[in-house]
């Protein structure tokens, strides 16, 4: 009778949680449930009858259902604790006191559980192998009586990485034994921690041994590296209730051979124990029933892919061998070695180096793009920053132009209000003394050579002195109308200086009427030297003198 990709699934959920070897009375009771796992594993610890249902009876070959495709494989380990169904599927009658006596044996075996649990701590502590002792192996048989095997217990949740990692710690305490990598690098003096643990452990039976580099992290995790890098990988399942699972990981796991196979070409190590939720989903997914197990999964050409009218389609991860079943044959490390010298990898070789190729051609494709496009970036930040000078230098050629501009506007607005207050200045001055007024005759050399002789009243302030020099730079013009008042907010600078030729002196600007200035007082030559508009003196009178 088939039975559908569910309810196989069903089947063998069930299957690994009871460890049962009759699977058609499994199957005949996950029926009667209708097929409901919890329900099932209910009626089986409670000790329900199982009553088969009456068989159909057989169809015709035409309405026949296809043959299964899987056979399912009946768990080696903890099968001798089933013992043969009693007929007409009755109890024998001492099955009822086994809850008592297992009780009664647990308060007798518990200063046993106490010594072994104080030895396991101090092995531990001291970083030594010390085998495991699964009390849960422990069973009775009672004058015939058969026991109920204890359901597993529920997988543990948590991060992959931190289960990986717990494993990974917890089998490193069992085997004595310590991964490549780190070896390699207490080795060269980088990780202490490993070297410290290599010393302690020189002293105990896993001296020298090594494990392979186990993959931290979840299972598809370790799937997409595989597919990405075209590796092949190694997936290692076990379970702590089974009693081969010690002996596999001290004989197996260690042996200096396989570690030497797996590490040397490349395989991603993926482990974890049935008991952490990844590795049991791990197990549903690879239909594992059977402890310890050992998968080998690769890329492989897909069936049938290869057409005539184009290329073959790109190869997919398959699982390539199945290896579980007891340490000393099935999972053995010569098995295990010799399978992947002589099978494994004669056979995923090629299509892993063809595979590594075309990542190798499709990765300097894709770094010669990329450097194509850093080449056409640096050329378009080249040409953008050209660009931009061009830019800041057309702007900085106008902002000076109209800076110049200004300077100069600003120079004739000066010149032009400078010649209205001298125009307003000239118009304003007193007239010169009469022959019969007393006066003194001073005469100014101006900067273009000519001579101003003028007289003032004795009563003229010096400003009136330079006020009659200054007009005198205003251009000859006699139709030039002076105004009637200076230039509204224009306060006059003059750019000049008057001295005395020789001694020099120079007469600074002042109020103080003519008759009190000493020098001044019977008339004199006077010098008119120029001042830049910075204020500096202009020394080119300097060298005239009267």
């Amino acid at each position: 009778m088939s039975i559908t990709p569910a309810q196989q699934e069903a089947l063998i959920q069930f299957h690994a949680i009871t460890n049962s070897s009759d699977i058609e009375a499994d199957r005949v009771l996950l029926e009667r449930v209708d097929w409901d796992v919890q329900r099932a594993i209910q009626a089986k610890y409670d000790g329900e009858d199982i009553v088969e249902p009456p068989q159909p009876e057989q169809s015709s070959s035409s309405s026949r259902s296809p043959p299964e495709t899987r056979t399912l494989e009946p768990l080696e380990v903890d099968d001798s604790l089933q013992g043969p169904n009693p007929p007409n599927g009755r109890k024998p009658a001492l099955t009822i006191l086994y809850p008592i006596l297992n009780r009664v044996f647990a308060i007798i075996s518990y200063p046993l559980t106490v010594s072994f649990s104080v030895f396991a701590f101090i092995f531990r502590l001291l970083r030594l192998p010390f085998p495991r002792f699964n009390t849960a192996t422990l069973r009775f048989n009672f004058f015939g009586a058969t026991p109920q095997i204890r359901p597993r217990r529920p997988p543990r949740p948590g991060n992959p990485a931190d289960a990986a990692e717990r494993w990974i710690r917890e089998l490193e305490d069992e085997t004595g034994a310590i991964s490549v990598t780190r070896a390699a690098a207490s080795a060269s003096g980088v990780d202490t921690n490993a070297e410290e643990t290599l010393r302690r452990r020189d002293k105990g039976e896993g001296r020298g041994r090594l494990l392979p580099d186990f993959w931290i992290g979840s299972y598809e995790s370790a799937l997409k590296v595989a597919q990405k890098d075209a590796r092949p990988m190694c997936v290692i399942l076990t379970c702590e209730e089974h009693d081969d699972t010690p002996e596999f990981k001290r004989s197996v796991l260690t042996d200096p051979d396989l570690v030497r196979v797996l590490t040397d070409n490349d395989f991603i190590v993926w482990g974890g124990d049935v008991r952490d939720s990844e590795a049991h989903q791990t197990s549903l997914k690879l239909s594992t029933t059977t402890f310890p197990f050992v998968g080998f999964i690769a890329l492989h050409p897909r069936s049938g892919s290869r057409t005539s009218s184009g290329p073959s389609a790109p190869p997919q991860l398959c699982v390539l061998s199945r290896h579980e079943g007891s340490p000393t044959s099935l999972t053995s490390a010569t098995t295990l070695h010799n399978h992947i010298t002589n099978t494994l990898l004669p056979r995923i070789t090629p299509i892993l180096t063809r595979v590594k190729n075309e990542i190798r051609l499709r990765k300097q494709e894709q770094e010669l793009i990329a450097q194509q496009d850093r080449a056409y970036k640096e050329a378009e930040r080249r040409d953008r920053e050209k660009v931009e000078r061009r830019q800041a230098e057309e702007r900085r050629k106008q902002e000076e132009e109209a800076e110049r501009r200004r300077l100069e506007g600003e120079k004739v607005s000066m010149a032009k209000r400078r010649e209205a207050w001298r125009l307003w200045k000239r118009s304003t001055l007193p007239a010169e003394p009469t022959t019969a007024e007393k006066a003194i005759r001073i005469v100014v050399r101006l900067p273009n050579g000519e001579r101003l002789t003028k007289r003032f009243r004795p009563s003229e302030s010096v400003e009136d002195l330079y006020a009659a020099v200054d007009v005198c730079f205003l251009p000859r013009d006699e139709n030039a109308v002076a105004p009637t008042t200076p230039p509204a907010g224009y306060t006059h600078e003059y750019d000049f200086r008057l001295a005395t030729s020789y001694p020099r002196k120079e007469i600074e600007l002042s109020r103080d009427v003519l008759g009190d200035v000493g020098i001044l007082k019977g008339g004199g030559n006077l010098v008119v030297e120029m001042l830049n508009i910075h204020g500096l003196e202009d020394d080119s009178g300097d060298s005239d003198e009267e």
